[in-house]
């Protein structure tokens, strides 16, 4: 006579639990941004500029680091395409990228050269330069960029056009919406960094500030936002990062922390 078992092996669905690539680079872009704040910037000279290390405290970290992940969530699932999806090149990825961001800056540069709007900057903020130093400057502008991306695009994009077009529309003129946000929320980082300098001593020389500061920020602040809206949805949140690397290494650190202080000095 045979017995049978009674044990019944549970059945396993096979299912494993997938973490999308854009998790994956947003982690490991706050790993370098708290690699920065925690083990790199002690070792290197102070932060000069107090608007510069405002930003680079603990609680503003963990809040924009959380803001970034939610933001990469909802990017997924309102169409933008993911970090490192394989239907995107490199070449779209990063060269163009990184070549458009350059020539932004390249044309900051020429248009700070004719107005002296920097030299405009320091001044109204009482310091020498309105960068930092080199070598704290490579840094700070690499690693700051997790918590400006954050922002302005990883979640304000993705959010608006999911309440928007994904909610109240049902998913309908999902990219009509998406262009209908791009012109007016890719101000806001330009009037944000404006709005810091409307200092008493800027509002009685507003004609200057306007003329020096405000036309040339607009003039490559603004394409420069539209710019990485377009490749953050088509190609994917690297693509926006390396935009503004490109921005920042010609402006900040080549022109800000190398050139303008020779040409100050």
């Amino acid at each position: 006579m045979t017995t049978t078992s009674s044990y019944v092996k549970p059945e396993t669905s096979g299912r494993k639990i997938q973490v999308s690539s854009s998790i994956v680079v947003w982690l490991l872009l706050v790993a370098y941004l708290v690699l920065v704040k925690s083990v790199i910037l002690p070792l290197l000279p102070p932060i000069e500029i107090d608007a510069v290390a405002a930003n680079f405290t603990w609680d503003k970290i963990i809040i924009f680091s959380f803001i970034g992940l939610v933001g990469v969530w909802l990017a997924e699932r309102t169409g933008f395409m993911p970090a490192l999806d394989p239907r995107v090149s490199n070449r779209q990825r990063y060269l163009i990228p990184l070549l458009v961001g350059g020539g932004l800056g390249a044309l900051a540069i020429l248009l700070d050269l004719i107005t002296n709007g920097t030299q405009f900057i320091a001044e109204n903020m009482g310091e020498s330069s309105y960068n930092t130093d080199f070598l704290t400057s490579l840094f700070v502008y690499t690693s700051g960029t997790v918590m400006v991306e954050s922002i302005f695009r990883l979640f304000l994009f993705p959010a608006l056009l999911g309440l928007i077009s994904y909610v109240l529309l049902k998913k309908r003129w999902q990219e009509q919406i998406f262009w209908m946000l791009v012109i007016p929320l890719s101000l806001l980082e330009a009037l944000g960094q404006l709005s810091g300098q409307m200092t008493p001593n800027v509002m009685e020389n507003f004609g200057p500030f306007f003329l020096a500061i405000f036309l040339p920020m607009l003039a490559t602040n603004y394409p420069m936002a539209v710019a990485q809206a377009y490749v953050f949805r088509k190609y994917g949140f690297l693509a926006s990062f390396t935009l503004r690397m490109g921005y920042y290494i010609i402006w900040h650190i080549l022109y800000g922390s190398l050139i303008f202080p020779l040409l100050n000095g």
